[in-house]
């Protein structure tokens, strides 16, 4: 796995828990549904030049993506695509290959966590640093954790999570995607020339097939649904 792969693996097993600092209402509030899952809208961690509402827009924009990968899922579903063996083989050799970084990440955010669980329990913060030395983890990246875990329950569900096991998920996902992925271009491509029309316009009345059939409705008024083709081409 390159650099840019790591840093992928790295933000997958931390964003899950990562929470910025958005009212409760905000951090709760549901934007979409279907049948796979629910969109809500949790601001997402900001760069500290950002405004409010670059942030908010770059939050809008993580939705539609969540939303348009619950419809590949949907997809894969439907149409039973499976992974051939030589793939499967492949994927399963990246894996493994990548368990030591998986092992270092994992134990990276396993002692971010345990920590922001023991100052919102009343440890002193400065104690609580000293002993994050050991996993290199400075006070700006403590601090932006408290941040973002306002809260003791937050941050115990955020240290319950089997960070391992997310990191391995992430890596096989990562690869298995991209095949899944092929597939489903394939697919739309077969329909795009049986149907005499362009790639895109095949591509759109693909995903508008699987939001109808995954019952996909936008409940928040302020948001819209995210676009339709361009999924397959990124």
């Amino acid at each position: 796995m390159n650099r840019r792969h790591m840093t992928l693996l790295t933000a997958i097993v931390g964003l899950a828990t990562t929470l910025a600092a958005a009212t409760p209402a905000d951090r709760e509030r549901l934007i979409a549904q279907s049948d796979n899952g629910k969109v809500v809208y949790r601001m997402i961690a900001c760069e500290a030049q950002m405004s409010a509402e670059d942030c908010h827009a770059a939050e809008l924009r993580r939705l539609g993506r969540h939303m348009q990968r619950l419809w590949v899922d949907a997809a894969v579903k439907k149409y039973a695509i499976e992974l051939t063996p030589a793939q499967e083989t492949f994927v399963d050799r990246q894996v493994a290959a990548q368990e030591s970084h998986v092992q270092k990440t994992a134990a990276h955010f396993q002692a971010l966590y345990a920590a922001v669980v023991a100052i919102r329990r009343g440890d002193e913060r400065d104690r609580v640093l000293s002993d994050l030395k050991q996993h290199d983890i400075a006070a700006a990246e403590l601090d932006r954790e408290l941040e973002h875990l306002p809260t003791l329950a937050e941050a115990e569900r955020a240290a319950a999570k089997d960070q391992v096991a997310d990191g391995r998920r992430a890596v096989r996902d990562y690869y298995a995607r991209q095949y899944r992925l092929d597939a489903l271009r394939e697919l739309v491509r077969k329909r795009a020339v049986a149907e005499t029309v362009s790639f895109a316009v095949a591509e759109e009345h693909f995903w508008s097939e699987i939001a109808r059939d995954t019952h996909t409705r936008i409940v928040d008024p302020t948001y819209t649904m995210p676009d339709r083709k361009g999924i397959l081409t990124q």
